[in-house]
């Protein structure tokens, strides 16, 4: 009867060198992807309140005065 070890060996499927999911093409093009898509900077008006100028609340303003208005 042949030595066995004292802890059990791993299934033949767990020892098989893992396949990667991406290939080199992939890589490829997440480079080219990345270079033509670079961040920027972007400037917006905030509210005094904090939110994105206008605002709920100063549109719904913006509206009550433009028809206060067109009404005169």
């Amino acid at each position: 009867m042949a030595d066995q070890p004292d802890s059990p060996q791993e299934p033949p499927a767990r020892q098989q060198p893992a396949r990667s999911l991406v290939s080199h093409q992939d890589v490829e093009d997440a480079d080219d992807i990345l270079f033509a898509h670079p961040p920027r900077v972007v400037r917006r008006w905030l509210c005094g309140c904090g939110a994105d100028y206008p605002c709920p609340d100063v549109r719904f303003a913006l509206l009550v005065k433009s028809t206060a208005e067109a009404g005169e």
